[in-house]
């Protein structure tokens, strides 16, 4: 249980994480909410990943829409890049610089986010948010 006074938690969202509900029929985001107090946010180069998949045929398409929908529902606000660029990088970039706590599925990401010290939440055996020790 967390007091008045305590910090909310800053989640940044990947475009991999934000699918899961459309592929595994996972609620991510009242998962989230089992992490105490927290805030919602995406980079606008997630959104426009995501708006691309959408717009293409195959299962990845439906998994997109159903991540766009989920944005919106829950209100997840979409940080500006200062540049065009690599989506994890600009993760890695803000998550450090602002203290976000980073919630991807990218093994890769994670090994690189782990170094840079940033906290990570990520789903295991296909049903379940944990942080990533």
């Amino acid at each position: 249980m967390t007091h008045a006074g305590a910090r909310a938690v800053r989640f940044l969202l990947d475009t991999n994480f934000l699918m899961i509900p459309g592929k595994f029929k996972v609620d991510v985001f009242e998962q989230l909410r089992g992490f105490g107090k927290y805030s919602l946010y995406t980079l606008d180069l997630v959104l426009r990943e995501l708006e691309r998949l959408a717009l293409g045929s195959g299962k990845d398409s439906g998994h997109a829409r159903v991540a766009l929908q989920m944005l919106r529902k829950n209100g997840v606000a979409v940080l500006p890049t200062d540049r065009e660029g690599h989506t994890d990088m600009a993760i890695r970039r803000i998550a450090a610089k602002r203290h976000y706590t980073v919630c991807t599925q990218d093994r890769e990401l994670i090994k690189k986010l782990r170094k840079d010290r940033v906290p990570v939440i990520t789903m295991r055996q296909g049903r379940y948010l944990k942080k990533v020790d």
